[in-house]
């Protein structure tokens, strides 16, 4: 869309639980928990398997009006070549007049993971042309021994 002012992420972070400190408002602080790269699946686990939900913190800034966006996440080390697994979205933002900046949680439901291995999440705005990338965050999905 002509005449948008570009949107840009300062943070991108993978966290397997986030929590909001009150009182929740427009200028939300958060707590993340487990926040790394690797994180394993019980021994047992046979692939594929689900990620019940992972968390991804975004920091934008300079964001205008409401925005849509969507997060692709891909399988780095699929047999052959990566594999793209799911994509989330359109997801929703709304930046409010005169803040510069705008902290977002994006909750990504039951992910696939067809097999261990290192897997991207790569944020991009929709709905314009062409989709612009923001932000890539990568983490590496094991099993417990």
């Amino acid at each position: 869309m002509a005449g948008r002012a570009s949107v840009r992420v300062q943070h991108w972070i993978a966290c397997l639980d986030r929590r909001v400190v009150a009182p929740a408002g427009p200028q939300n602080h958060y707590n993340l928990f487990s926040v790394g790269y690797r994180y394993l699946a019980p021994p047992e686990t046979e692939f594929p398997w689900t990620i019940r939900h992972l968390d991804m913190f975004a920091r934008f800034v300079g964001g205008t009006a409401t925005r849509q966006f969507e997060v692709r996440v891909v399988w780095v080390d699929a047999p052959d070549r990566p594999q793209r697994v799911e994509v989330y979205g359109p997801l929703q933002v709304v930046f409010r007049p005169g803040d510069a900046v705008r902290n977002f949680v994006f909750r990504l439901r039951n992910i696939p993971i067809p097999g261990p291995g290192r897997y991207r999440l790569r944020l991009f705005e929709i709905g314009t042309r062409p989709s612009p990338l923001l932000a890539t965050e990568y983490i590496e999905i094991g099993r417990q021994s």
